[in-house]
């Protein structure tokens, strides 16, 4: 009787052993598996807010380009250029202020969808095309006798290719909220800020007294 009872504790200790190294063995897996579900979610945490970062970087880099050409833009008059030769000097190197941010657009079309680097395209679009207009704008006014319709044509359009910029820099500004989950500005405070920096609508200049 002794024996077997040696033999029953003996087996009874050994599935008590199993067992206790199964349960071993199902908590380091699980302990693995913990592991591994939180350096994966922490990766994607940081290639995500690397994403974030680089899209915020590239349309910060656009917005400051744009808002560059529009100040040199709003301020042609003080190009103090003499004739067409000069203006289209200074016109072909906002051209190349412009055209250095392609490459930015570029890149945000890898990082984001495409609906900011569209809104981006579309500005830098608006901007060449108020490039050329302020250009139409100095030599009309060079001209040693424009007519007022000409003067006021050119001013009315020059006018709203600016104003069109700052529009295209809010739609870019919204997409990018849009993408990112920052809350939307409320209409009023974007239209509050667009009426700050759009410039003064043209007006028909004042004939000469005689």
């Amino acid at each position: 009787m002794a024996l077997v009872g040696v033999l029953v504790n003996n087996r009874t200790n050994r599935d008590a052993i199993t067992a206790a190294d199964e349960r071993n063995r199902v908590t380091i897996e699980t302990a693995q598996r913990s592991t591994e579900l939180t350096n994966s979610a922490a990766e994607r945490r940081e290639r995500d807010k690397w994403r974030r970062d680089s899209i915020l970087a590239a349309v910060s880099t656009v917005l400051a380009v744009s808002e560059e050409v529009r100040d040199q833009l709003e301020g042609c008059a003080h190009w103090n250029a003499t004739d067409a030769d000069e203006i289209d000097a200074v016109g072909d190197e906002v051209a190349r202020i412009i055209e250095g941010c392609h490459g930015t657009v570029s890149r945000l079309r890898v990082l984001s969808n495409r609906k900011i680097p569209n809104r981006c395209e579309d500005l830098l679009r608006t901007l060449t095309a108020a490039q050329a207009i302020t250009l139409q704008r100095l030599k009309t006014e060079l001209d040693d006798d424009p007519s007022s319709k000409e003067v006021l044509d050119v001013l009315t359009l020059w006018h709203k290719a600016m104003a069109k910029t700052v529009e295209q820099e809010t739609s870019v500004i919204y997409a990018t909220r849009a993408e990112l989950g920052i809350e939307v500005l409320k209409d009023r405070d974007v239209q509050e800020d667009a009426d700050e920096i759009a410039p003064e609508p043209a007006r028909a200049p004042v004939p000469a007294e005689v």
